[in-house]
């Protein structure tokens, strides 16, 4: 069995729950079978984008669970305390934990607490770090981020000044 942490419980396109929907992630392919769980409420004035990403599910066959409407506990808040992280890493034992999205404080805190938690390896980057994962090795690069500008004569991005 696979448990897979995705983004987009609201309904926002491009998000990996949208794509997951409609079929088209570039890497994860649902079943009819499979079982959904929106472990987050709906946001007033989201309502529709959550229905129509709940009837995409339904209409393949896949069950899905919303906070909204089920009497098990899902609903928590979008960021986990301490303790909620640390029961994460322990259920999952992940052989690596990358922090992403947020203060560098608080992703070194979440690196350092991974680590507390058995998980053997960490990495703390910033917006625009790569990292390659691969079995022997990880590779860490830089893309560029931020507002840009394609440039046609050297045929790359270019930061916005």
């Amino acid at each position: 069995e696979v448990l897979l942490v995705a983004t987009g419980s609201q309904g926002e396109p491009g998000a990996a729950l949208h794509r997951l929907a409609a079929d088209s992630h570039p890497d994860v392919n649902l079943s009819a079978g499979d079982h959904v769980i929106f472990s987050t409420k709906t946001i007033p004035g989201n309502e529709e984008q959550v229905v129509r990403l709940v009837n995409a599910f339904r209409a393949r066959g896949i069950k899905v669970t919303l906070a909204d409407e089920s009497d098990i506990p899902l609903h928590a808040s979008g960021h986990p305390c301490e303790e909620e992280l640390r029961q994460m890493y322990q259920w999952t034992k992940p052989r690596l934990a990358i922090p992403v999205h947020g203060e560098a404080k608080h992703m070194r805190a979440n690196a350092s607490l991974a680590g507390e938690a058995g998980v053997p390896h960490q990495l703390v980057g910033q917006n625009g770090d790569l990292f390659d994962l691969v079995a022997s090795r990880i590779d860490k690069g830089e893309v560029v981020t931020g507002r840009l500008w394609y440039d046609e004569g050297s045929r790359k991005l270019v930061p916005v000044r």
